[in-house]
């Protein structure tokens, strides 16, 4: 396992032990969960955006779901 180091003010030492306790777990799991959290986020953000872009631009090409079962010989 790897440890990585973050140094951070008093400040947001406490934030994060308050923080810690509504979660109901460590610092080091917090933090961890909080960053592969955002980076979902971030992500499935990014998804809806090309989505929404595509589908703006006339660029979106849709299946419906009984073409999907005939495709796949279902």
């Amino acid at each position: 396992m790897n440890i990585i180091s973050v140094r951070i003010t008093d400040t947001e030492k406490q934030i994060l032990e308050q923080a810690q306790a509504v979660y109901n777990c460590g610092i080091s799991t917090l933090l961890k969960k909080i960053t592969f959290e955002k980076l979902a986020n971030d992500f499935d953000l990014q998804v809806i955006t090309k989505y929404e872009e595509d589908k703006k631009n006339g660029n979106l090409e849709l299946t419906s779901i009984d073409e999907v079962w005939k495709e796949l010989g279902i």
